[in-house]
């Protein structure tokens, strides 16, 4: 068979559609609802032999795809990558042109990973969503990789949209994660792509809108905090008990020198934000008491003797309440909040074709 080349050396080997699925595929695992699939192989660099591209597309019964495996040969590695693909039933939002009109957006998760002779390398998660009827589209990606350390990684987050051609939207590198250790070190890396006004990336907690909720709970209380008092910094640990593990009543969470999180009652994003900041406030209180004597201000002598004169929730809960401490951290938790939600309202303003689950509501 004669190949023939473009200008960049690359080649269609073989290419088959819509083959239905059979016992030749025993080995490939693929969708449940997969009703047939796709073959395609490209060669590159002029060398087919040496340099290809295998395609393998699993569709259901009305052609939508399943699945995808992608396997890229060199002489020297092996890469093979395998997406799924799940689409979302239609959502309705307000039309940003035109207040009394729904607009219809599809849309489509793609969660694929990646291995490098066959050695884990990479994951992510993305998004595509779109109206119906307009030439947008609306993305927002987690690529997580690995950094050859067990357990390890490096998470480069985006969003960012496609209309009429032009490209607008933010991406960011922020954190080292230590899986073993629950560390994050975030850092400062941003990208702002062209086209981007009126900029609210200035805004910390803007990446973690798009966040599903179960990896929210694992990054978003290392970066929330009261924006007042930045507490020193604090373990997080979360464990799964309705009652406080010292007294009977209902626990979200509390600090013992530890920030520890309540994940069977902590059940929303706002939860989260909320309690993590009452209870990092918890942490600065404590900082504060420890300064040396002629440091100590008006509201470091009431922290102190809030903190000498504290009595337990099942004690007397009123007490527990009115206690300054206490008072002070869930002022925390409401400013904290506030400005959460501050930003997700900014970043939907600045995506206004999005719809929540863009934004890892659900």
């Amino acid at each position: 068979m004669r190949l023939n080349f473009n200008t960049n050396g690359h080649c269609l080997i073989s290419k088959q559609s819509g083959i239905k699925l059979s016992s030749q595929l025993t080995k490939i695992k693929h969708p449940q609802r997969a009703k047939s699939y796709d073959i395609v192989e490209i060669g590159h660099n002029f060398n087919p032999k040496e340099f290809n591209t295998k395609i393998i597309t699993f569709r259901d019964k009305n052609g939508k795809i399943l699945q995808r495996n992608i396997t890229k040969k060199t002489p020297d590695e092996v890469i093979e990558t395998k997406k799924n693909y799940k689409e979302y039933s239609a959502a309705y939002i307000e039309d940003p042109t035109d207040v009394f009109k729904d607009l219809k957006i599809l849309g489509r998760k793609i969660s694929s990973i990646t291995k490098k002779n066959n050695k884990y390398f990479s994951k992510s998660e993305e998004i595509q969503t779109s109206p119906a009827d307009k030439h947008i589209v609306t993305i927002s990606k987690i690529d997580t990789f690995s950094t050859g350390f067990s357990g390890v990684e490096t998470e480069n987050q985006s969003i960012y949209e496609y209309q009429k051609g032009n490209k607008k939207g933010y991406s960011i590198q922020n954190y080292i994660r230590n899986n073993h250790s629950g560390i994050f070190k975030f850092g400062d890396f941003k990208t702002k792509f062209e086209n981007m006004y009126n900029s609210s990336m200035n805004d910390k907690y803007d990446f973690l809108h798009i966040y599903p909720f179960k990896q929210f709970k694992r990054i978003a209380p290392y970066m929330i905090e009261n924006p007042i008092h930045k507490p020193p910094f604090t373990t997080i640990k979360w464990y799964s008990k309705y009652s406080h593990p010292d007294d009977e009543t209902i626990s979200f969470g509390f600090f013992n020198g530890k920030v520890n999180l309540n994940s069977r009652t902590l059940i929303t994003k706002e939860d989260i934000v909320r309690t993590t900041a009452h209870e990092k406030e918890h942490a600065y209180q404590k900082m504060q008491r420890s300064k040396p004597i002629d440091e100590h201000t008006e509201e470091i002598k009431k922290n102190i003797s809030a903190y000498n004169n504290y009595v337990p929730a099942n004690k007397n809960y009123e007490e527990y309440r009115s206690n300054y401490n206490e008072i002070k951290a869930r002022e925390a938790g409401e400013l904290a909040l506030k400005e959460y939600n501050t930003s997700l309202d900014d970043l939907k303003d600045e995506f206004m074709y999005a719809p929540n689950y863009q934004f890892g509501e659900y």
